[in-house]
């Protein structure tokens, strides 16, 4: 129970990644409080933790690229709990093109969502943490934060602002005993990678990483729950990558 008694809030945790990071707060003793803006998916997955792990958990519709609707969701956590421990900012959208092809609509939009998205739940999180004496925020970030890949330089380029802002941010907040650290998660087995790829696509990925397989969901919440726990007590404005080997020099199979 590595998280016993403390409250973490997860954003985009309705699905896939999110979902399982929310799933295993909560299975290490955490309070947790979801954000999304889809509330059946919402309820769907409050649901489902509640039955696995037995815990305190709820969740609010949330726009995480608006200021007033944040500030509201935190308010009614710090009002339920009493405080905030853990910040995992994971709401994210992908849009890609040739970057040649690549409408400004789409830099806009991610923007707003996967950069504005970890700002705005950040600034609102963040003097709740300095009232209680410290805490963790732990960026989703990606793989395409560090390698090239064609098809969407937008994702890729706003990702790696998520790199940035966690070293600008770690700097800024150590004093206030408020760690900051990002996960880099390669392609993932979920719903949205699913519905954009097809099963070629997929064993193509799986056999560009060194450990010959893509990752889980939960392979990125056990990276998170690191971090958002006490074992991490002494790290903070890191990235963690979690790829099976992608990003590493080529392996030559002997």
């Amino acid at each position: 129970m590595k998280l016993s008694g403390k409250v973490a809030v997860v954003t985009g945790g309705a699905r896939g990644i999110g979902y399982a990071i929310a799933l295993r707060f909560a299975s290490e003793g955490a309070k947790v409080c979801i954000f999304d803006v889809d509330a059946r998916k919402l309820d769907e997955a409050v649901a489902s933790i509640k039955q696995e792990a037995k815990s305190e958990v709820f969740g609010l519709v949330t726009d995480v690229s608006s200021v007033e609707s944040v500030r509201k969701a935190v308010e009614e956590v710090v009002k339920k709990f009493g405080k905030i421990d853990v910040l995992v900012n994971n709401a994210a959208i992908h849009l890609g093109k040739p970057f040649h092809e690549e409408p400004l609509e789409y830099w806009e939009k991610q923007f707003r969502i996967n950069v504005l998205g970890t700002v705005i739940p950040s600034q609102a999180v963040v003097p709740h943490m300095i009232k209680a004496g410290g805490g963790s925020i732990i960026h989703i970030s990606s793989k395409a934060a560090i390698t090239g890949e064609p098809g969407h330089a937008a994702y890729s380029a706003l990702k790696g602002a998520i790199l940035s802002l966690t070293l600008a941010m770690a700097a800024d907040l150590a004093p206030y005993k408020i760690r900051v650290n990002a996960i880099c998660p390669g392609p993932t087995e979920t719903d949205l990678l699913y519905a954009a790829t097809t099963e070629e696509d997929r064993k193509r990925m799986a056999s560009r990483a060194p450990l010959g397989r893509l990752a889980k969901p939960a392979d990125v919440a056990a990276a998170a729950l690191y971090l958002a726990s006490d074992d991490s007590s002494y790290v903070t404005g890191q990235k963690f990558v979690v790829d099976g080997g992608m990003t590493i020099a080529a392996v030559e199979r002997i």
